[in-house]
């Protein structure tokens, strides 16, 4: 192990990048985001200007010698209560808190930072803040952080540009197309096509080949008492195209007809029943490569219209293989228009805008699962993972807690709490069972 103030130096030369990468973003910015934190340029430059040469010593003296080769601790999930992550990490009476405060004098070096800093670090760990991440995960992202502002890991550029944009206020960057406009959650630097090649996708051939196995599958829960297929509801909050629901619970986002799944995967949320019934869809959906961790059976009945909507986020493609029923229906992505062939893919980027007709005599049903961007680097689909799986096991907690609260201790509602078509997982849990049999499948 390196001496500890070669891992002081280190941390700090790492910091500097970071710091130095989002003077660039504000000589591009006219204004400051946060108003009430603004810094004139003058102030800002002479700030950073201090604090860079107050690391050239440290960095000149870092030069010649040997450098921590490890990457950065392993992430754990939020909600975590051990601590690895951190060399000569030690918690004690005073919990996670002292945790963070040994982690800032490794960074520190000296132990003492500018205003300049700590300005950053207050906004960076506001971004990390809105992930739920707990003292503990929120040490291990800030190593994360630091790696970032090295500008020689061009692997993580794509994250090092989206923590200034959010650090500057921006939750978005401008979408490279204008069909994409919608979309809540764009990520620069990715390409952006609204169709793909699903011949590019080594990863989807054994879907291809266990086209068969997998259909066979599907028409074995329709010959079941209960094929478990649920209504699709998505919260109020999800999007502006949509339909109020029958029950007053969440939206629908079809105006005709009907729109059934069959989950088999929803990030953190368990489905070992259903995966237990399709053993080789659960098998393929197991063994591929940077999956995003959704997927389902959709089934759309004849006549149903699914409104034009965007998915919620640029950083993934969805990936919809065709398997029964598939004569009239249409999927339009942007300004090109898809029919389906049973077996064959189709990958396409639902941040763009797109919807969906289903005109044919039988229900048309598709095995849909999403995938990682090609253009993000491992590393970054790593760390986003990691933020990802944080901020839905906080959504788990607070439908839990408020679905026992419904059921064991009724209480007024509060304010500023969920409404019951907010959480998402509410209303997965609440349109279990709703369909009494498979009568609406033809």
């Amino acid at each position: 192990m390196a001496p500890r103030r070669h891992v002081g130096a280190f941390a700090a030369l790492v910091t500097a990048a970071l710091v130095t990468a989002l003077y660039v973003q504000y000589r591009k910015k006219k204004k400051d985001a946060a108003p009430a934190a603004r810094m004139s340029r003058n102030e800002l430059t002479s700030r950073l200007v201090e604090l860079g040469k107050s690391r050239v010593s440290e960095r000149d003296s870092f030069q010649g010698e040997s450098s921590p080769t490890s990457q950065p601790p392993p992430l754990t999930s939020g909600d975590s209560s051990q601590s690895p992550l951190v060399p000569g990490h030690r918690r004690n009476s005073a919990g996670a808190g002292t945790a963070i405060a040994e982690e800032e004098e490794e960074g520190d070096g000296d132990g003492l930072r500018s205003s300049a800093e700590k300005e950053l670090w207050r906004r960076v760990e506001a971004v990390l803040a809105e992930y739920s991440l707990n003292k503990i995960a929120m040490v291990a992202a800030r190593k994360w952080v630091r790696e970032m502002g090295d500008p020689t890991k061009t692997e993580l550029r794509r994250l090092r540009d989206w923590l200034l944009a959010k650090v500057n206020g921006r939750d978005r960057v401008a979408p490279a197309s204008s069909w994409q406009s919608g979309c809540p959650e764009i990520l620069g630097g990715l390409r952006a096509n609204p169709v793909w090649p699903a011949d590019t996708f080594a990863c989807l051939q054994p879907f291809v080949e266990h086209a068969g196995e997998i259909t066979k599958e599907l028409l074995a829960l329709r010959e079941a008492q209960l094929s478990g297929f649920q209504p699709l509801k998505i919260p109020n909050w999800a999007t502006k195209h949509k339909v109020t629901s029958p029950d007053g619970a969440g939206s629908l986002s079809h105006d005709a007809g009907d729109w059934n799944v069959f989950y088999l995967a929803l990030h953190e949320v368990p489905f070992e029943a259903n995966c237990g019934r399709c053993p080789t869809t659960s098998r393929l959906l197991r063994d591929l490569p940077r999956s995003y961790q959704h997927a389902f059976f959709s089934a759309l009945t004849p006549g149903t219209h699914i409104l034009k909507h965007h998915g919620p986020t640029n950083k993934k493609l969805r990936v919809h293989l065709p398997l029964v029923g598939v004569e009239g229906a249409e999927l339009r992505v942007a300004d090109r228009v898809l029919t389906f062939q049973p077996g064959v893919p189709v990958v396409f980027d639902d941040s763009f805008e797109h919807e969906a007709w289903h005109r044919g005599p039988e229900t048309r049903v598709v095995l849909v699962f999403d995938l990682w961007h090609p253009d993000l680097s491992d590393r970054e689909v790593f760390f986003l993972s990691f933020l990802q799986r944080s901020r839905m096991r906080a959504d788990m907690r607070a439908e839990k807690a408020l679905r026992q609260g419904r059921e064991y201790e009724p209480q007024p509602a509060q304010p500023g709490a969920l409404d019951a078509g907010d959480n998402f997982y509410q209303l997965l849990h609440d349109s279990k069972g709703v369909l009494p049999d498979n009568k609406w499948w033809v």
